[in-house]
């Protein structure tokens, strides 16, 4: 156990360093860790034989205890006990070593050739982390700066930068490439997006105006695995259909592609996402069938283990060097040397040196996702798969291990899944077991064509064709799971989330592991909180007494959520995040939406709705049906309808909907504008959604011409609640917010560079006596209207 408490040490003294950095200095840091370790060096040196151990004829007459039993071990055992004392001088020495180490980098980060430039521009060199990838605001990629040249002279260079442009990824550039960059280095103003950046270990951002491929990879392995990875691709197109042999490129090499972003959606909602990154699986996938011919050929151990680590290796080069490929390269590397030096390590200590290597390496990791889930998943697997397969007895074996080996997984991220994305689909657990046996024949037999087809085209593709039994299986597993009516387990986040989860599963652990019973507290404990559990989650799921609105905080951007008292859901627009609003509705228990409201395809407003429309059962979508012809979102989302098969209408003024007890009223737009300064905006969807005598209106986007135009048409636009148009922003005519006279007015608003909301708006609305409530500020805001008024909860 001393290897995973050693690596769980620096671990959180990584964690602790931007909490406990500026205390003290990070060589100060680095002193004090030192000074633990060898403290606890010393301190471990002592008496080690029976002629050194005073054990006054305890043996044999009673069994020691405390202090005895130590030094019992420790003379039977030399080595293999260490005294509390000193142990825990060890780990606190890596804790404070790891705020150090922590610190030292960030140090590295912040004295940066780039960072010390910007804001500038100039002419880079690079290397390509990761694939261009297309976003809502164009593409972008990580790189390996190698020079820089800011006018002054070229400068050697030894860092990370994020690196964005406008429009398409540049075509025949992948990772690996290396790259001539003309573009302007800054460092972001964004807190949240320079955060993001600077646990990636990258200090700045750099805008592309002009790159130029100047050839692959300088380094010889690189550059091969950039050509398998190529001819691979290029053989899974030419061999199956586009949505297949994109899932396999996922499956295989962790190439994303060529994915189809409905299916995408689709294995994400049903908690097979995992599935479509390199991984894990891939190394074992490969090295377990190259050792056990190795075996059968009989190869010397030495020509096993060397073989092993090359092939350990490529897999790594060629999946693109993922967090959890890397975890699982070093794990098996761990493995081939302790199988090769004749002392095999348990799982458990290979998880733990694995993580310590890495982390040691490249402390960013500590702050990776992929890397978290992969550590906490293998962990789960180390301690809980086979106690869970035991107890499965009741099972042919193979299938007892497979269902335990999943749920042990499952169990080992769900504290991680809850704390990062706040929800685990109720769905996770049967959808892998289902997925389970399709995953290694999609894989093999989807490579072996591809290989195959290289050499003979016919073999290639009767494999193909063969692999597209269990590639298709895995489609429709993850179809059927995505929409199934099973609750998610949703949380509000937090640390309190990931602390209490974790304690959960450790508690299991030890129950499973040790056979021993819970103290009796536990379950009284557990008979008392479950009805009360139970009670809460009830309440929650029904419906609301009154009209409920609830405005969500997706930063500069919109999403609000109409529920009835008699079971209507409506959903109007869906953020700027493709997946937050889908976990957000899956963490209110939402299972289906009667009506969903594109109100124009502005980033801020649609880019969360196709994942909406993968996991929730719609009814009808809403949209306003005017050309976008500079946008690529619009037919992003038209396709995600399509391929969900959701009637789709574009209504106009005047037109009205019955949502069950609710009525929703279209107000505008009345034909679609032109020539104004933001025809889309204009276009917006604005609606009057009415419950009895209360209203409230959706005025989402609409500028200075659409409001006139609804007011010169006499509309009748009074109502409750005013969500407010366009983020508070000065495009409003004061004449409508005293046409809608609203109890409260809401603006959905986050940071941003515009000034949103206005000082005059907010000016104007409390004028007309509404109490202005702005998402940036109160978080979600919930509104329950009822015959009593207007409450804010």
């Amino acid at each position: 156990m001393l290897l995973p408490a050693a690596a769980g040490a620096f671990t959180l003294g990584l964690l602790a360093w931007p909490i406990l950095g500026g205390a003290v200095p990070e060589w100060g840091w680095l002193l004090l860790g030192a000074a633990g370790l060898i403290g606890a060096a010393v301190g471990a040196s002592g008496p080690r034989s029976f002629d050194e151990i005073d054990l006054s004829g305890r043996i044999g007459a009673e069994r020691p205890r405390g202090s005895d039993a130590i030094a019992a071990l420790e003379a039977l055992a030399p080595g293999r006990v260490t005294k509390p004392g000193v142990t825990a001088l060890a780990l606190a020495g890596l804790i404070l070593f790891g705020v150090g180490w922590a610190g030292l980098w960030e140090a590295r980060l912040d004295d940066g050739v780039l960072a010390g430039a910007a804001p500038s521009s100039g002419r880079l060199e690079a290397a390509l982390r990761t694939d261009p990838t297309l976003g809502p605001y164009g593409w972008s990629a990580l790189a390996d700066v190698g020079s820089f040249d800011g006018g002054e002279g070229v400068v050697g260079v030894r860092e990370r930068a994020w690196i964005s442009g406008r429009g398409d990824p540049p075509a025949g550039v992948v990772r690996g490439d290396r790259v001539v960059i003309e573009g302007s280095i800054e460092v972001p103003d964004d807190p949240g997006f320079r955060m993001s950046l600077r646990r990636r270990g990258i200090g700045v951002l750099v805008t592309v105006d002009e790159l130029e491929r100047i050839g692959p990879s300088a380094n010889t392995f690189v550059r091969a695995a950039q050509g398998v990875r190529a001819a691979t691709s290029r053989a899974l197109l030419a061999l199956f259909p586009p949505r297949e042999a994109g899932l396999l490129m996922g499956l295989a090499l962790g190439d994303g592609a060529n994915l189809d972003p409905a299916l995408e959606r689709d294995f994400d909602a049903a908690g097979l996402g995992h599935l479509l990154v390199a991984s894990g699986g891939n190394v074992a996938m490969v090295l377990v069938p190259a050792l056990w011919l190795a075996s059968l050929l009989r190869l010397p151990r030495t020509v096993r283990f060397a073989g092993g680590v090359a092939l350990v290796a490529a897999v790594v080069l060629v999946t693109g060097g993922e967090p959890s490929v890397l975890r699982a390269g070093v794990m098996a590397g761990l493995a081939l040397l302790g199988v090769a030096s004749g002392r095999p390590r348990a799982t458990g200590a290979l998880v733990a040196g694995a993580v310590l290597v890495l982390l040691v390496l490249d402390p960013w990791l500590v702050w990776s996702v992929g890397f978290q889930l992969s550590v906490a998943a293998t962990a789960g697997l180390a301690a809980l798969a086979a106690p869970l397969a035991d107890r499965l007895s009741w099972l042919p074996r193979p299938a007892a291990l497979a269902v335990g080996t999943t749920i042990a997984a499952q169990l080992g991220v769900t504290p991680l899944l809850l704390f990062h994305f706040r929800e685990v689909p109720g769905t996770t657990i049967l959808a892998n077991l289902a997925a389970f046996p399709l995953v290694a024949p999609s894989m093999l037999l989807g490579l072996g064509a591809a290989a195959a087809g290289a050499v003979l085209e016919p073999l290639g593709r009767l494999l193909a064709g063969m692999a597209l039994v269990p590639v298709r299986g895995l489609e429709v597993v993850a179809d059927r799971a995505a929409k199934a009516p099973v609750p998610a387990l949703a949380s509000g986040g937090g640390i309190g989330v990931l602390l209490a989860g974790t304690a959960l599963v450790a508690a299991i652990v030890w129950r499973l592991r040790t056979q021993r019973p819970f103290p009796r507290i536990v379950p009284i404990a557990a008979a008392a909180i479950v009805p009360v559990l139970a009670w809460w989650v009830a309440l929650g799921a029904g419906p609301p007494g009154g009209l409920e609105v609830r405005v969500f905080d997706v930063g500069q951007g919109d999403a609000a959520l109409v529920s009835s008292p008699g079971g209507a859901r409506i959903l109007i627009d869906g953020g700027p995040d493709p997946d937050e609003v889908a976990g957000e509705l899956a963490a209110l228990g939402v299972r289906r939406l009667d009506l969903v409201v594109a109100s124009h395809p502005h980033a801020d407003h649609i880019v969360g709705l196709p994942a909406v429309l993968a996991r929730f059962p719609v009814g009808t979508v809403l949209e306003p049906g005017c050309p976008d012809e500079w946008g690529a979102l619009r037919p992003e989302l038209l396709r995600a309808i399509s391929e969900e098969r959701v009637p789709l209408q574009h209504p106009r003024t005047g037109a009205s909907y019955r949502v069950g007890d609710l009525t929703v009223e279209v107000l505008s737009p009345a034909e679609c504008f032109t020539s104004t300064e933001s025809d889309l905006n204009n276009d917006a969807l604005v609606l009057r959604i009415r419950w009895g005598d209360r209203t409230v209106l959706f005025a989402t986007e609409p500028e200075e011409p659409a409001q006139e135009a609804m007011l010169d048409a006499g509309l009748d636009l009074r109502a409750d609640v005013l969500k407010v148009p366009h983020h508070g922003g000065g495009t409003s005519v004061p004449e409508f917010f005293e046409a809608v006279a609203p109890s409260i007015a809401v603006v959905s608003v986050g940071e941003n560079p515009y000034g949103h909301p206005v000082g005059w708006v907010l000016d104007e609305l409390e004028a007309t006596g509404a109490q202005v409530v702005r998402t940036d500020q109160h978080g979600d805001v919930v509104l329950t209207l009822g015959p009593g008024g207007v409450g804010l909860a």
